[in-house]
């Protein structure tokens, strides 16, 4: 029989590493981003974040907005652990396919 502990600490370890990983892949994405459109590859198609592609701002609102969700998953992860994990993993999902996506460009 599995202990407490154990439980919630296999449980922890999940989470920590999918907000993790979508931290990675935000910044990633980001990264990402600002090379394809700097080189001309490619257009940024968010209107709202038209203008900030072309100055350095990108990445430091990439980076606020990944501390933010993660903040925020890990709070929801307190009380709704199922549901962290589940919305971890399908956002992870989604920037996992836009990295893919944006790379695909380049070949």
């Amino acid at each position: 029989m599995v202990s407490l502990r154990q439980y919630i600490s296999a449980r922890s370890y999940k989470i920590r590493i999918l907000i993790g990983s979508l931290f990675a892949t935000v910044v990633a994405d980001g990264i990402i981003t600002k090379f394809l459109i700097d080189r001309g590859f490619a257009q940024e198609g968010n209107p709202f974040l038209a203008d900030w592609v072309a100055s350095e701002k990108l990445l430091y609102f990439k980076i606020l907005g990944g501390f933010l969700v993660a903040f925020y998953l890990w709070n929801i992860n307190r009380r709704h652990p199922k549901l962290s994990i589940w919305l971890s993993s399908l956002f992870l999902t989604g920037y996992i396919f836009i990295i893919v996506w944006n790379l695909l460009l380049l070949l």
